[in-house]
């Protein structure tokens, strides 16, 4: 409680100095750890993000389960069009078993589940079950779609849109990576190789992950595509739409101490594999002002340094904290 009462003051007293700066506290911070990090803060407006502090804002990330947010956004679309229901009912199937650890993936096949519960696990701790069915439900080439409107042109970093089964298998060790051959192929190629890979049942007790190969199968964003991406679901979840229960989800975890008076509202899908972290923040200010908060680290190294990702994160949001009124 202390050492959280020094940061406090310490970074208020920073924040009136002219020379201080958040992305000069987010590049200081970043440069502490092993590999390739960025990291952006935009203010929501009316024409879309407005950057207002980054590092490496617009290179390419492996974002691992953040494309997560491009089911959850399809989703929005469907249920504010009326096509979905969240109380709509989809049951359980073998062959969309999600690689572990997913809470859904033990529990009985052809269990009935609504559409929320399956985004709410999506969300809230990254079922890859829940996932597997709802990219499956909502059809990838729809997905990919409405990728492409939340983040423009870096989506073809991304087609065909992998579901988790798939870019698990496709970096399995033991028949030497699929995911290299996959990757030389085209888009029409990668289709009819996906539907060869996803045919039967997973087994995967038998597979070797290549945890270092995000290289070779993975989901790729910049931090400002993700913003564009949260602002996108910003504001087709608003209390008179549909979908705007799906706003209540993101913020079931939001993985960051905070003052919910300054800060009413935090919502956050994350991504974490061995060597890459990746965490998306939507903001409310207390002030009505909408922000979005996007940290990513991939480290080609080895394992990422998950705590002090933790301490650099906890600094850059509280010089955040401190330079809004």
């Amino acid at each position: 409680m202390f050492a959280s009462l020094l940061l406090s003051l310490s970074l208020t007293i920073l924040a009136a100095r002219p020379e201080f700066s958040v992305t000069a506290v987010a590049d200081r911070e970043l440069a502490t750890l092993t590999g390739h990090t960025g990291f952006a803060f935009c203010e929501l407006t009316e024409d879309g993000p407005r950057l207002l502090d980054g590092v490496r804002q617009d290179e390419r990330f492996a974002v691992g389960s953040s494309f997560k947010l491009f089911i959850l956004g399809t989703l929005a679309k469907d249920v504010n069009e009326h096509r979905r229901d969240l109380a709509n009912i989809m049951r359980l199937e073998t062959d969309l078993v999600g690689p572990p650890h997913s809470e859904l993936a033990d529990w009985p096949v052809g269990s009935p589940v609504t559409i929320n519960t399956l985004a709410l696990k999506m969300i809230s701790i990254s079922d890859n079950t829940a996932t597997d069915h709802l990219h499956y439900l909502l059809g990838r080439k729809r997905i990919e779609h409405q990728m492409r409107t939340m983040i423009g042109a870096h989506a073809d970093w991304n087609i065909p849109l992998l579901n988790t089964r798939e870019m698990t298998m496709l970096r399995d060790k033991k028949p030497d990576l699929p995911g290299i051959a996959y990757g030389k192929l085209d888009v029409p190629a990668k289709r009819a190789f996906l539907a060869k890979l996803d045919a039967g049942v997973p087994d995967y007790e038998s597979l070797d992950f290549d945890t270092a190969a995000y290289n070779v199968a993975e989901w790729y964003a910049t931090p400002l595509d993700m913003a564009h991406a949260l602002a996108w679901l910003q504001q087709h979840t608003e209390d008179d739409q549909p979908a705007n229960p799906l706003r209540d989800i993101l913020a079931i975890d939001p993985k960051m101490p905070h003052d919910p008076t300054q800060w009413p509202y935090i919502g956050f899908k994350g991504g974490s594999e061995d060597q890459l972290l990746a965490g998306n923040w939507l903001l409310k200010h207390q002030s009505g002002r909408w922000y979005t908060l996007e940290i990513f680290y991939n480290n080609p190294a080895g394992k990422a340094d998950q705590e002090k990702l933790l301490s650099a994160i906890t600094t850059i949001f509280g010089a955040i904290s401190a330079s809004l009124k």
